[in-house]
């Protein structure tokens, strides 16, 4: 079966690949019988926006080209009789679940937050109406922080399990067109339905799901390692006992009182870099102008996307998590702070595009004791500024980003705006550490020069981004356990292994595969 890489083709010859394959293969269009994309990412440099795509080809007299799934392999099991327990039922816990089902072993999955069927519901609230429920909102609850984050599946990890990881994505019920674009994102509206059905098939293969259920703590026995958990239902004032021989520990990086009981328990924690700023909103227009030209608006190229970096003697200064079509969203799990994030649904579709401009951070910045847990007081103490300068109910403090640079604040902001409850115009450089607001004037300044039109008048910034990822690493060994709890396989985004959907999913089921080997 004949394979193409990398051609580079106009945007509007995408349609008609048979011809495509047969002119670079040297053969008649009726004799190519099969084309399937195998990648396909767009070009925008230059003036003339392209494709970049490989092709799988069958041609007559040959088989069809049929794609191979990743075969799913059980894991290697030492005692089927381990009692495991996950926490967390974010992409790092719900892989970590599906792993245990190939492997045929019962698993108890835990989860702060609520259950989709009312997760939604529950935290529409602080969007509507201003107010926080700390157990179940945009971090906790089922599907994690990843459910209200676009669903980008984007990785830089080499791993194999990446393809596993997408292609179950679409058995169930993600687009098959994950499978071949260079960016992947499933939407925040598609990924529900997928998480859906995702609860549905562990559960038919003996995985129990236990929603607003909180750790407390760890039991441990007189040679530190775990025997169990202590958990406590929403609302409930009794402590529950949960027996366990291996836990999962995939909280996501919000889950900051569990890093203290952690912390209390004798349990390895370390710092670790992260970056912290500010979202930058534009209109998608604007965007899609500067990197598409003429090809802007084409519904078959979609919203443009971006990505900025530049380096500032000691600092790093880049955009992430770009949204096109997308919203800001308010992501606090603790009342009386605020911190903000992005998300878009499949169709990216809003009119608005919005990206995280942060800064690189070292432990010596957050954690000058060496405490890890100093980290998290840095961290809080941003989200305090930004909830009061934003007036104390949730809207958002916001500068145009000219003003921004110039250094000064704002009294008034674009008509339109994709955050709610609402922005309030101010200084965001009075929310964010002085290192902070002087590499991100610097930066903004150099992405003009990379991005035409985004330093503009129509730009706003919006306080503050301070989860980018943990800034706390719990140490675990090469087995995957914590060095000092032998039981506790720490996985995922909130014990400093993972950044990202695909990632998190992935360090989520080396734990259990590390976790069940052993005996």
């Amino acid at each position: 079966m004949p394979v193409l890489t990398d051609l580079r083709i106009p945007l509007d010859k995408l349609a008609d690949l048979t011809t495509l394959a047969a002119n670079a293969l040297g053969v008649r269009p009726k004799d190519v019988t099969h084309v399937a994309v195998l990648r396909r990412s767009l070009d925008a440099r230059g003036q003339h926006p392209r494709w970049v795509i490989s092709l799988a080809v069958g041609l007559r007299g040959a088989p069809a080209p049929v794609p191979e799934p990743t075969p799913i392999v059980a894991p290697e099991v030492a005692d089927v009789g381990r009692r495991v327990v996950i926490v967390g039922a974010g992409p790092a816990g719900l892989f970590a679940a599906l792993r245990c089902a190939d492997a045929g072993i019962p698993c108890t999955v835990l989860d702060r937050g609520g259950a989709l069927k009312d997760r939604h519901q529950r935290s529409r609230r602080l969007r509507a109406h201003g107010e926080l429920d700390a157990e179940t909102n945009l971090c906790f609850g089922e599907g994690g922080a990843g459910t209200y984050s676009d669903g980008k599946l984007y990785t830089r990890k080499k791993d194999p399990r990446v393809r596993e990881v997408y292609e179950r994505l679409v058995a169930f019920g993600a687009s098959a067109e994950i499978l071949s674009v260079a960016h992947p994102h499933v939407g925040t509206n598609e990924l529900i339905p997928v998480l859906h059905t995702m609860h549905a098939w562990l559960v038919e293969r003996g995985v129990t799901f236990r929603f607003d259920t909180r750790l407390e703590d760890l039991e441990l026995d007189p040679s530190g390692r775990v025997r169990g958990l202590l958990v406590r239902a929403r609302g409930g004032e009794m402590i529950e006992h949960i027996a366990a021989d291996v836990v999962v520990l995939a909280t996501g990086h919000s889950a900051r009182d569990t890093y203290m009981m952690l912390a209390q328990r004798g349990v390895t924690m370390g710092s670790k870099p992260f970056a912290v700023g500010a979202r930058v909103e534009h209109p998608q227009d604007l965007i899609d102008r500067a990197q598409l030209g003429a090809a802007a608006g084409r519904e078959d190229v979609g919203a443009a996307e971006y990505f900025l970096k530049c380096q500032l003697e000691d600092r790093g200064v880049y955009s992430f998590c770009m949204c096109p079509g997308g919203f800001i969203i308010p992501t606090p799990t603790e009342p009386g702070h605020l911190n903000v994030n992005g998300m878009s649904n499949a169709s990216r579709a809003n009119g608005l595009s919005n990206a995280a401009l942060v800064v690189t951070t070292e432990p010596s910045d957050h954690s000058p004791s060496g405490d890890p847990l100093e980290g998290l007081a840095w961290q809080r103490a941003i989200e305090r500024r930004a909830f009061l300068a934003g007036g104390g109910d949730y809207a958002a403090p916001a500068t145009r980003l000219v003003d921004f640079v110039e250094g000064r604040g704002s009294s008034t902001l674009p008509a339109r705006s994709s955050y709610r409850p609402r922005l309030t115009a101010g200084n965001v450089a009075e929310v964010l550490p002085d290192f902070v607001v002087r590499a991100l004037r610097q930066a903004a300044r150099r992405f003009e020069g990379q991005l035409r039109g985004y330093l503009t008048n129509e730009a706003v910034l919006v306080a503050a981004e301070t989860t980018t990822s943990s800034p706390i690493r719990i140490l675990r060994d090469e087995r995957l356990e914590a060095v000092n709890t032998p039981g506790l396989y720490p996985a995922g985004e909130g014990a400093g292994f993972a950044g990202g959907i695909v990632s998190s999913a992935i360090d989520g089921m080396r734990a259990v595969e590390a976790a069940l080997r052993r005996g």
